[in-house]
């Protein structure tokens, strides 16, 4: 993962330093790409959020979150381990 976030990284300056040279205009607001691998960094930083959520905390698993909707979504139960073995 760390080795993708770099080589994300990478080729955002890649990018800013060629449409600087082109034309010296802003380069986020001018490039769809690097909006998109700005986008695909926030999720890469969003997903090493919730993997260490879920090392921290392993019931998330399994119950909820906000425990005042759990009646809402499962009935006492309902819930089958074998779906996540």
């Amino acid at each position: 993962l760390r080795y993708v976030i770099v080589a994300t990284r990478e080729k955002q300056e890649e990018l800013r330093a060629a449409q600087k040279k082109k034309s010296g205009s802003n380069p986020v607001k001018n490039n769809p790409w690097l909006r998109s691998l700005a986008s695909f960094q926030s999720r890469m930083h969003w997903r090493s959020h919730f993997i260490q959520k879920l090392e921290t905390q392993p019931s998330l698993e399994c119950q909820d979150q906000c425990l005042a909707f759990s009646n809402l979504r499962r009935q006492p139960g309902d819930f089958n381990q074998q779906y996540y073995d």
